[in-house]
Formats: C-alpha cells, structure tokens, sequence
C-alpha cells in the first residue's frame, strides 16, 4: 500500500506512460491519457480522442529527447534495482516532474495491435521496441 498522489497535469487529465526497458533501454509502448487516476488505455478513450492521440504522437516523437532524459536516473536506478534485461513499467510524472513508479512486470501487455487507421504513428515505434527485444535475444543466445 501506498498514498495516493495526485498526478495531474495542470488541465486536470492523469497522463500514464507504459515503459519497455529493453537491455536497460526505455521504449515508449503507450501514454494513456484519462479523467479518472486509475488510468488503464482500454478505457481512457483514447481511440475516440483525435487530441489525446496527436498528445500521445508527440509524446512517441519525442520521449527520447525529452522523457528519457528527464527521468533517465530513475529509469537507470529501476533497471538496476528490478536487474532483467526485459522489464515493463507503468509510471506517470508528478506536478513538481519526478517520476512517479505504479509497476514493474515482465508480462504486461505490450503489442502492435492498435488499429492503424486509428493510431497510424505507433507502428514505427513498436517496430523498434520489437526489433530491439529481438536483438536481446539473440545477444542473450550468443553468450
């Protein structure tokens, strides 16, 4: 059990990232965008919301020159600290900008099933989480 923290942005949205680390790199699977703090993306809406999916694009566009290093003490001390080579995360950033840390499993739903013509800018960016989860495992065989 933990207090709940109100991570709100500042339009009163709860904004939830979904991380792959993959061999300790962060990949962006999905950022959920929701009125309620129990934010899952099956029921955020987020098919039916032209703005939260441009949100969410640029978010894609843009984590690795802007989330990850942000945050990239966090997310380098939660892949020391859980010490897989595959690891998912569900965070959200609070008001004051620190990351705040919901979960870590290696069995959460990460995948390349999101209709395109709804999500047209996810496919390249699972493509390389998925080329990069391969590549662990080859690496991994070799050793």
């Amino acid at each position: 059990m933990a207090p709940f923290v109100d991570y709100r942005s500042a339009d009163g949205q709860y904004r939830k990232f979904r991380i792959a680390l993959v061999g300790r790199r962060p990949f962006l699977c999905h950022m959920a965008i929701s009125n309620h703090w129990n934010v899952h993306y099956g029921n955020s809406g987020m098919d039916c919301d032209p703005g939260k999916r441009a949100e969410e694009c640029q978010m894609m566009e843009t984590f690795d020159k802007v989330f990850v290093p942000r945050h990239q003490t966090a997310l380098s001390t939660l892949a020391d600290r859980i010490g897989l080579d595959f690891v998912v995360i569900d965070c959200a950033e609070t008001k004051d900008g620190e990351l705040l840390f919901f979960e870590a499993d290696h069995a959460s739903a990460v995948h390349g099933l999101d209709p395109p013509q709804i999500f047209p800018y996810k496919r390249a960016h699972m493509s390389r989480l998925f080329d990069a989860f391969a590549q662990m495992l080859k690496s991994a065989a070799a050793r």
